[in-house]
């Protein structure tokens, strides 16, 4: 390396250094700050699907696939499960509420950022979501006569069956409860 390249590569590297340590101090200030923020939100999605329930806390249950966390309502009106099933651009999260029947109280679409704005964002509207409400079972885009058919959004086909393949695993951790919350 000649001497005229020298100085100039040390300069950046300081200054890369500077710009790596002021990022993690950032970081460092922040992750408390959007922890919360983030708690907050679920806490708030959770009373949004199971509107009856007072208070919750986290079951420490076997999880069924795609399944990331169940909470329980204090009050004995049902649980909320999260869960999360692969879609156009990535992973689309939702919360299902159920009362102690097994009943969809609600469902709401937390987290579908990669999806196709637009298109892929209109499976996580209350249109969309609204289907899943009052049942215990779902069918996509078809009928047995004992699921809930659900149908899915033109357009939006990855993530409408993003959607569903979360509230079907929702169901299907509920009924691995059996009841017992």
């Amino acid at each position: 390396m000649n001497k005229n390249m020298l100085k100039p590569t040390i300069v950046l590297g300081i200054i890369c250094l500077v710009a790596t340590a002021l990022l993690a101090v950032t970081y460092d200030i922040t992750k408390p700050m959007i922890d919360e923020i983030n708690a907050r939100m679920a806490a708030e999605a959770r009373m949004e699907v199971l509107a009856a329930a007072d208070n919750f806390e986290q079951m420490d249950v076997a999880l069924v696939d795609g399944v990331s966390e169940v909470y329980k309502a204090t009050n004995g009106a049902g649980v909320v499960v999260t869960s999360a099933s692969k879609g156009f651009g990535g992973a689309v999260t939702v919360m299902t509420g159920f009362d102690p029947e097994g009943k969809i109280t609600g469902v709401k679409v937390t987290d579908a950022s990669n999806e196709t704005p637009g298109l892929g964002s209109k499976a996580t509207l209350p249109a969309y979501t609204g289907q899943f409400v009052g049942a215990t079972t779902v069918m996509f885009n078809g009928t047995d006569g004992t699921a809930t058919q659900i149908d899915g959004v033109s357009g939006a086909t990855y993530t409408s069956t993003a959607v569903f393949n979360a509230v079907d695993a929702a169901v299907a951790q509920f009924a691995e409860l059996g009841g017992a919350f």
